[in-house]
């Protein structure tokens, strides 16, 4: 019965979501063509989009919970015995529900405040976004009894419920009014209870939220209804619109063979080098990543193509696994890539500018990979790849569409004709036509099925970038993270001491952590630090984005492997190993752009005047 009404609901909730991201890209579109094209901007329309916007990213979040679409790190439960194993699980069930409860009840309690506030343009009530919280939190929670009663006894199940409803009835007591906690003993208990869930498998945005939650619960002073609204307006900004709509692009080039245009013109570049193969993996997902902005969706989409090639080329699986996962990260590095996108948001920088000078440092980064692959492939013998010559123009011509994609994001951003979003919702609206009518391969079914897993990926990113805002909200509460940079000023205010110290803070942090939980999390704190020292916001944008691509590769998170692992079909430990000569590429890399500022300004300074410190 319950199995039953969860499929009824998810699939549901799945057409509405997709419905919900046609009509905000729709709206975005439409808004896009009043103001440039008949000069007469619609006031209402940014605010209408991100309105249906916040429905869209909240229904899909409940639907990737029921089908395991969010990030979790379970590879250290599932190396335990079966009896801890089953602990583990069950502990871990526990803490999710007790969380998606606490967030309900948040949820509903915050909506009389939400209803006291209007949006600018269309005076329309707060609730009517928000509303998707606690709607998104109750179907999440229906689903969590689904996946549980179906799978374990009812003794197993009692011990799970009597997890979560104790686990509500702690923070929402609250028990800080009743014992009190401080110094070593509170943070001791803080950092358990963000590491702890994640260790054992909890998805990495719910235990951002068990810890924040349990954080109110601690001090017993903070409005309970607080969890969801800073989730709610962690999400609810004009920039993040433009993450579906980016990643939704991807998928719809991955589908529609235009992924596959680009590796073969990769192919015609250096596919004629011992390991051309390889090599051209690293230039197809640098023009990829470069397009969709995403380095998730850049791994999956290449890799998907490359990996069963590279393999039959005698290339060894583990090493398939390792250079794909490192070459995804360029979507870490590209103009509109999310992590671009969340860090201007987060410190108040010009998105033109830091995309600017994200360009040069990534075709660095992408021809260190490309070394590092050449070397390997002459140890190993890898063959050289024949490009016959007569196909060298059809590839390229072939190609071109495609490559106009890049321009249109480049020349958007740099040129400062659309915002980010609008660069979303104008590369969305070329792809789309292209699969129409170029490729003529955009079926209805294709294209539902691209924007349900486009809605799922979007809804991993969004969903830590909300959570995360709640955890920067009682880190910057409990002046957390100033500590940590009081420590740092006390070492050395020497500049280039600074950028080393903070980033390797951050490369650790990468280890366990996602981006947004960072950005959001931490980064803001380290700005004074960065001010007073000297350091150029635009300059650590660079830095920043390259670290959180080694956080993408360093283990035990490394979201990039898990992807390229699956794909290659190899151990997770074994895509390790061989990540090794990347990981050191790319700290050298990084080293080369903190002391030569010149790298990642040099563009910036050309397009926009931008000083170069």
């Amino acid at each position: 019965m319950v199995v039953a009404i969860s499929d009824g609901i998810d699939r549901v909730t799945q057409h509405c979501f997709v419905v919900a991201t046609v009509a905000f890209a729709l709206v975005m579109l439409l808004g896009v063509f009043f103001r440039y094209a008949l000069n007469n901007s619609l006031p209402w329309s940014d605010e209408l989009a991100l309105v249906i916007f916040a429905w869209a990213v909240f229904l899909s979040i409940s639907s990737g919970y029921l089908h395991d679409r969010h990030v979790s790190m379970d590879i250290l439960v599932k190396k335990l015995s079966p009896p801890w194993f089953l602990v583990a699980t069950v502990l871990a069930e526990g803490l999710a529900g007790g969380y998606l409860m606490a967030l309900v009840v948040s949820g509903v309690e915050a909506l009389p405040l939400a209803g006291r506030a209007f949006t600018d343009v269309l005076r329309m009530p707060l609730t009517v976004p928000y509303l998707a919280i606690p709607v998104a939190s109750v179907l999440m929670l229906i689903h969590w009894v689904r996946r549980n009663l179906s799978a374990s006894r009812s003794r197993t199940m009692l011990v799970k419920l009597t997890i979560a409803v104790g686990y509500l009835w702690l923070v929402y007591l609250p028990f800080g009014q009743y014992v009190q906690l401080s110094g070593a003993a509170r943070a001791l208990l803080l950092i358990v209870a963000l590491f702890g869930p994640m260790l054992i498998g909890v998805p990495v945005a719910l235990c951002l939220g068990l810890m924040a939650t349990l954080y109110v619960g601690v001090f017993g002073d903070v409005p309970f209804e607080t969890g969801a609204m800073q989730i709610f307006f962690g999400i609810n900004l004009l920039t993040f619109m433009a993450i579906p709509l980016l990643i939704l692009s991807g998928k719809l080039m991955h589908a529609s063979g235009m992924a596959k245009l680009l590796v073969d013109f990769a192919q015609v570049l250096v596919g004629r080098f011992r390991g051309g193969l390889g090599a051209s993996n690293v230039v197809a997902s640098f023009l990829f990543g470069d397009i969709s902005g995403s380095a998730v969706s850049d791994t999956a989409a290449i890799g998907s193509l490359m990996i069963p090639q590279m393999k039959a080329r005698g290339y060894r699986p583990d090493f398939c696994a390792a250079l794909q996962g490192t070459a995804g990260t360029l979507g870490m590095m590209a103009p509109l890539a999310i992590t671009v996108l969340l860090y201007s948001t987060a410190i108040g920088t010009s998105v033109s500018r830091l995309a600017a000078a994200t360009i040069v440092p990534a075709l660095l980064v992408g021809g260190s990979f490309m070394a590092v692959t050449l070397i390997h492939a002459r140890r190993n013998n890898y063959p050289r790849e024949y490009v016959p010559r007569e196909t060298v123009l059809p590839r390229t011509l072939a190609a071109m569409p495609p490559l106009f994609a890049l321009v249109l994001v480049i020349g958007g951003v740099l040129g400062g004709v659309f915002t980010p979003a609008e660069v979303g919702a104008v590369l969305l609206f070329y792809v789309l036509m292209l699969a129409l009518f170029l490729y003529r391969v955009a079926t209805p079914r294709a294209l539902y099925d691209c924007v349900v897993e486009a809605g799922y990926i979007s809804a991993m990113t969004l969903f830590l970038a909300s959570t995360s805002a709640f955890l920067g909200f009682v880190l910057a509460r409990d002046l957390v993270s100033f500590q940590i940079v009081d420590l740092v000023s006390q070492i050395s205010m020497n500049k280039y001491v600074v950028i080393f110290m903070v980033s390797a803070i951050f490369i650790v942090l990468g280890m366990v952590l996602e981006p947004p939980a960072m950005i959001f999390g931490f980064l803001p704190s380290f700005v004074p630090l960065l001010n007073q020292a000297g350091v150029d916001l635009i300059h650590w944008g660079v830095l920043f984005c390259v670290n959180m691509g080694l956080g993408c590769i360093v283990p035990p998170v490394a979201l990039n492997l898990f992807v390229s692992t699956r794909l290659a079909g190899v151990r997770y430990e074994q895509a390790v190993r061989a990540t090794v000569p990347f990981i050191a590429i790319m700290v050298l890399d990084i080293v080369i752009m903190a002391v030569f500022p010149q790298i990642p300004l040099m563009l910036p300074h050309v397009v926009f005047g931008y000083p170069i410190k």
